[in-house]
């Protein structure tokens, strides 16, 4: 095996990156809430006006200092501003997270006139990210003195993250290893000072993972060149069509040369706004073999060999910049290639022995790999000017699967020989894979091609054997109507690829050494092609079966280059090639259209009902539609493409109005043909809850700033919690306006030996931020006529401090209980001055997390993360020297 499987002690991905380093990530119990955190001299303010940067690094350097921690960063936003280079520098073992990246918002780039960079990640940094939070660059001018975040690190991370780069340069991060970019927002502009450079650097990168991002840029591309062992899963990038920018600017979307061990899985690439501008350029994934700087490359003929040596003794060779391979490509040992381990003189030492011993005159050649063991699947393509490229490159073991080109180029492999200032040049593709997808022109704007065509240039003999072990099998290609030349350098014709590309400075001259050996082309269709499969005489023992045919009037075009014998050589046909019909059939709806019928709803309850999907007669996939929903339901998926094996049409969510609705339901082929159908959904009034009726005591004790206070049982029940209603009644005749609910669950001692069943009544509500001061509150059991004694009564919120007597008594609030999100508030009263130690336990006594402030405001607050914890029930206890108080607490979905 080429690489290393190695086993990790388990633990908790408190972060979800999915790696099996995330486990290393240990201290997310020691959380630094730069708002209130007592370790932290310098607080931050958080409101968008006030320099938080002396805070937010103070608490980056403590956490760091104190072995690893969180640097939390509560919602609010968080401004920058630095007499030196780098806003925030990162730290070992430091995550800076906040409360979400739409609540947390750190800008920066208000400095124009001085250097500055948003983020350092000094090398090399290890086990630290961003979490759950913004960074903003509000620069518009695209300042060339404001970079935005640079470094190297190893086991490092964003997840959830949105990062606006404005117009200043990329996100660079190259050379870093085990690296994880997750749920996370990139956006540039046209970065015009920065020489046009795209919004991600990662070359270099090694273990890495992209999945789940959105990547909307206007300049360069994706930058992920010499990578290796990484995925780019699950993630949309978006090229803003309407940008301009110099002719002589080269602009990509995803660039990965020279990678190794890659997947590009489930992707969607797009262009808005478009047309783009593109010039010799525009290709969607690429890979290219090094322009100019053809490094560590030769060729030449074998003088002898041994099983682990090759000889040239024309040859005087030193050491070598990269990795790079030998391949025997005519003659005795034709096929293999191995690794060069040294080589000095006219000797190469390789890595294994040859399964064939080449002999003396075979040819061979010296390159890097340009592409290796890459898998593309799953990956959607519209509105790009070139779609997947190997240019110019050597590959191996590249498999292209199931991709839907729309309007986004072809699937073009490229391989090159030619004499270039004296040398030979010779990049070969070795078993190469192209399976199942579907490549389209349905808007003209450029012709589509699937297929090879090895490019010979300016040299009349054939070196040796550009590509073998081609496969190209289950494939669909639409052609324009009428066929168009696909631009690429050069015109290619609509259809499937397979011939020598020779580019004549003399007539050929043939010594019967294929171009191309070996390709298999089985089960394809080619639609509105002139010709389907294009060979010449540089293709050798082509395989061609069931290939179908509509409104493609010839199966073949096999040419014959001048002065040569033989057209392609030894092309087998399986079977002959016959015509389909050409009409195109619009999507079968389903019966029944949803797996319960008839859908039927109700107000207030969560529902979900299933579509199922429609049929396409041509097996594409199909875009869908659904007619706007009734107010509180939603889809899974919208409208998006998918083939029906991927079909997971759900409607879910709670209705909130009454009523019968007509919804249509759409799907739409590649080719424009659409049908729908219509059902009903019907929504039922909710339902009248019963009356709740029990031997109830209760009282509406306290009213004051963000909490409303007080307790309620059943005698009848002693030790069931009840749920309490908070409402105002005004006007005449009276409306009622409910102000919230919350469950009295909050364990008292004075109830417990009042002999209140267990003591679990108490309640504590944080009432909306819109009650006016003196408004009349009542409280009531959820669902029954008692009134809570005490009700009505005024809502308090005055500024005074409590009274002595107040603060001597030691409190716990949970600011909002149950827990919606992934952070939870805690305020503690009546422990001025002392020491206050917290504990988060689950309902097994399993401590969740636990902090302890030296010295207690005479209101504290706190926040506990809880992201990573399930939902259910929690018990948080609090205590000082003298006094304790628990509290339960449940963090729902």
């Amino acid at each position: 095996m080429e690489s290393k499987l190695t086993a990790v002690t388990p633990g908790q991905d408190y972060f979800q990156l999915g790696v099996g380093w995330a486990a290393k990530l240990d201290f997310y119990r020691n959380i630094y809430n730069v708002k209130t955190d007592t370790r932290l001299s310098v607080k931050a303010v958080g409101n968008g006006v006030a320099n938080d940067q002396p805070a937010l690094q103070q608490a980056i350097d403590r956490a760091a200092a104190d072995g690893g921690g969180i640097v939390y960063l509560p919602a609010g936003t968080y401004k920058l501003l630095y007499q030196h280079f780098e806003y925030l520098r990162m730290r070992n073992r430091v995550v800076i997270q906040g409360a979400g990246k739409g609540q947390t918002i750190i800008q920066f780039g208000y400095e124009t006139g001085v250097s500055h960079l948003g983020v350092l990640w000094p090398e090399i940094t290890r086990q630290a990210g961003l979490a759950d939070l913004s960074l903003l660059n509000i620069d518009e001018t695209g300042s060339e003195r404001l970079n935005s975040s640079r470094g190297q690190g190893t086991e490092i991370f964003l997840q959830r993250v949105r990062f606006d780069l404005k117009r200043s340069d990329w996100l660079w991060l190259a050379n870093s290893d085990k690296l994880v970019i997750a749920n996370t927002d990139l956006s540039q502009g046209v970065d015009s000072r920065f020489s046009y450079r795209g919004p991600l650097q990662l070359d270099g990168c090694s273990h890495f993972v992209l999945r789940g991002n959105t990547f909307t840029y206007a300049v360069d591309g994706l930058n992920l060149d010499k990578t290796r062992d990484g995925v780019f899963e699950n993630n949309v990038v978006i090229r803003d069509g309407s940008a301009r920018y110099p002719t002589n600017t080269i602009h990509h979307v995803l660039i990965m040369n020279f990678a190794q061990n890659v997947a590009v899985l489930k992707n969607e690439f797009k262009v808005v706004n478009g047309p783009a501008q593109n010039g010799r350029d525009g290709e969607t994934i690429i890979s290219e073999g090094g322009g100019g700087d053809r490094i560590d490359e030769d060729a030449g003929t074998v003088s002898g060999a041994t099983a682990t040596t090759l000889q040239d003794q024309s040859k005087t060779w030193g050491s070598f910049r990269r990795q790079p391979v030998v391949a025997i490509v005519s003659g005795k040992g034709m096929g293999q290639w191995r690794r060069i381990t040294s080589r000095s003189g006219s000797t190469l030492q390789l890595d294994r022995a040859w399964d064939v011993i080449p002999g003396a005159g075979s040819r061979y050649a010296v390159f890097n790999w340009g592409a290796r063991n890459w898998l593309i699947q799953g990956n959607r393509l519209s509105g790009n000017h070139r779609g997947i490229t190997l240019y110019h490159t050597s590959t191996t073991q590249v498999a292209i699967v199931n991709n839907t080109l729309l309007n986004s180029g072809s699937i073009d492999l490229t391989p090159i020989q030619q004499q270039s200032d004296g040398r030979q040049q010779f990049m070969p593709m070795y078993n190469t894979q192209i399976v199942g997808n579907t490549v389209s022109n349905t808007n003209g704007a450029n012709g589509v091609f699937i297929g090879v065509h090895p490019v010979q240039h300016a040299q009349e003999k054939t070196f040796g054997t550009s590509v073998v072990g081609l496969e190209v099998r289950g494939n669909t290609l639409r052609a324009g109507v009428p066929n168009i030349p696909a631009v690429v350098d050069a015109e290619y014709p609509e259809g499937y690829l397979n011939y020598l590309e020779y580019h004549p400075v003399a007539f050929y001259q043939d010594e019967q050494v294929p171009a191309i050996l070996g390709s298999i082309f089985e089960n394809n269709t080619a639609i509105n092609c002139n010709n389907a499969l294009y060979v010449n005489s540089g293709s050798y023992n082509t395989l061609v079966c069931n290939l179908k045919l509509e409104n493609s009037p010839n199966a073949i075009r096999d040419d014959r280059f001048d002065r040569v014998s033989h057209a392609a050589v030894a092309t087998v046909l399986c079977v002959k090639p016959s015509p389909t019909p050409a009409a195109n059939k619009p999507p079968q709806p389903p019966s029944p259209t949803v797996l319960i019928a008839p859908l039927t709803a109700q107000v207030g309850v969560p529902f979900s009902g299933t579509l199922v999907a429609f049929t396409d007669p041509e097996g594409g996939t199909l875009t869908y539609g659904l007619s706007e929903l009734p107010g509180g339901l939603s889809t899974n998926t919208g409208n998006r493409s998918l083939s029906a094996t991927a079909f997971n049409h759900i409607i879910t969510g709670t209705p909130v109005k009454e009523g019968t609705y007509k919804l249509t339901y759409s799907a739409t082929d590649e080719q424009g043909a659409t049908s729908q159908v219509s059902f009903d959904l019907i929504v039922k009034p909710a339902a009248v809850a019963p009356v709740v009726t029990g031997n109830f005591e209760g009282f509406l004790d306290k009213l004051e700033c963000g909490s409303i206070r007080g307790w309620v049982w059943d005698r009848n029940k002693p030790n069931t919690p009840l749920t309490v209603e908070f409402y105002l009644e005004t006007g005449s005749p009276a409306v009622t306006t409910i102000l919230g609910r919350t469950e009295a669950n909050i364990y008292r001692t004075d109830l417990k030996t009042a002999g209140k069943g267990n003591g679990v009544h108490a309640y504590n509500f944080s009432p909306p931020a819109g009650l006016k001061n003196g408004a009349m509150v009542r409280a009531r059991v959820l669902g029954s006529t008692y009134l809570l004694k005490g009700s009505p009564k005024a809502y308090q919120c005055a500024n005074a401090r409590l009274s002595a007597e107040e603060t001597m008594d030691l409190s716990l609030t949970v600011l909002g209980n149950p827990i919606m999100g992934d952070a939870l508030e805690i305020e503690i009263r009546g422990a001025e001055d002392q020491p206050v130690h917290w504990q988060l336990s689950d309902v097994q006594g399993r401590l969740v997390t636990q902090h302890r402030v030296e010295r207690a405001g005479a209101v504290e607050r706190q926040t506990v993360l809880i992201a990573g914890q399930p939902a259910g029930l929690l018990w948080l206890r609090v205590s000082t020297a003298s006094q304790a108080k628990t509290v339960r607490v449940l963090k729902a979905n």
